[in-house]
């Protein structure tokens, strides 16, 4: 499986990063970042964003280790699964961020700005 990280989602990483409370983003993101590749898709299907071409958007609860939340207050990362065995890692957001959490129809526009 090939990981894309989206431009949005580097931006994201970026962001979290220059915060003191998230200095441990990259290792946070880097289990499921290995899972997908293993073909796992782990997270839920987000049934509301659908696309013509039978692939599917998933977002993925983790925790934050820099502050020790767990996964309830944790990052969403939210992955675009493109049918030609290639996911997209779309956004990345913080629970308590709540000015970052992207909607349905932002998060579809996301995506299309992708392909």
């Amino acid at each position: 499986m090939e990981i894309i990280w989206s431009s949005r989602f580097e931006s994201d990483i970026k962001y979290y990063f220059r915060k003191k409370r998230y200095t441990k983003i990259l290792d946070d993101i880097n289990e499921v970042v290995e899972k997908l590749k293993a073909g796992d898709f782990i997270g839920d299907r987000l049934e509301n964003i659908n696309f013509k071409d039978n692939s599917a958007v998933y977002k993925v609860r983790i925790a934050n280790t820099s502050t020790k939340s767990g996964k309830s207050n944790g990052f969403r990362i939210i992955y675009y699964l493109k049918v030609e065995e290639k996911i997209y890692l779309v956004t990345i957001y913080s629970k308590k961020d709540d000015n970052r959490i992207p909607t349905d129809a932002q998060i579809a526009e996301l995506i299309n700005s992708l392909l």
